[in-house]
């Protein structure tokens, strides 16, 4: 899969990543995020290191993650699988602005499956009203590509602009909203650490309120 990217959208409500982390080609000019738990405090870092960076590219909004990971571990065996109960998982959240109800959350695993739900509406979604099936029928059509180094892994995505009803880049001054989150599962699948480059209060991802704004 071959990126050219587009310069990346200005990212607010997040902390960068330590100037000492070195970034793939292609996001060069980015900026660098370092996944956190927020909810236990600004400075508060995982066990392993995670970093992310976003973009937008002729495609789609592109979006690259590399995690430190000493036991890469996944039961997944096929895509549209429930894989933060499986292991290993790298999650994108996106909201293509307030003045929508609907966000995607995709999901990559280290062994390289893919999840995508599109949420039309969180309320009913949490409560029931809104079924899985209802959510996992969508495809965004996501490409990927996962790459396993010693002590690690990563993935290159790119999610086309036809998921958000767009043929191309949003104008200039555009406001989405956004979460790269982690499951790490070195501690077991009933024990998984979550991190995430949003600053959620509470260890939640679908607190959109609390997402990081992209600014196109």
């Amino acid at each position: 899969m071959s990126i050219v990217t587009l310069p990346c959208p200005e990212v607010t409500g997040v902390l960068p990543e330590p100037p000492d982390h070195d970034s793939a080609p292609w996001h060069a000019n980015c900026q660098k995020l370092s996944l956190r738990r927020f909810w236990e405090g600004a400075e508060a870092l995982p066990n392993e290191a995670g970093t992310a960076v976003i973009g937008a590219e002729p495609r789609g909004l592109a979006f690259f993650v590399a995690f430190e990971d000493s036991d890469i571990f996944s039961q997944a065996t096929a895509d549209q699988q429930k894989m933060w109960t499986l292991g290993d998982v790298a999650e994108l959240f996106v909201k293509p602005g307030t003045d929508r109800s609907d966000y995607w959350e995709i999901h990559l695993t280290p062994n390289d499956f893919l999840m995508d739900i599109h949420v039309p509406e969180r309320r009913g979604f949490i409560a029931g009203d809104i079924t899985w099936e209802d959510v996992i029928a969508p495809s965004s059509g996501t490409l990927r590509r996962v790459t396993i180094s010693d002590g690690g892994w990563s993935v290159e995505a790119v999610v086309p602009w036809r998921a958000f009803g767009l043929d191309s880049v949003p104008v200039a001054g555009t406001v989405w909203q956004f979460a790269i989150c982690r499951y790490n599962c070195n501690g077991g699948l009933d024990n998984p650490e979550l991190s995430s480059t949003a600053q959620f209060t509470q260890a939640s991802f679908h607190r959109y309120e609390e997402f990081a704004n992209l600014v196109f």
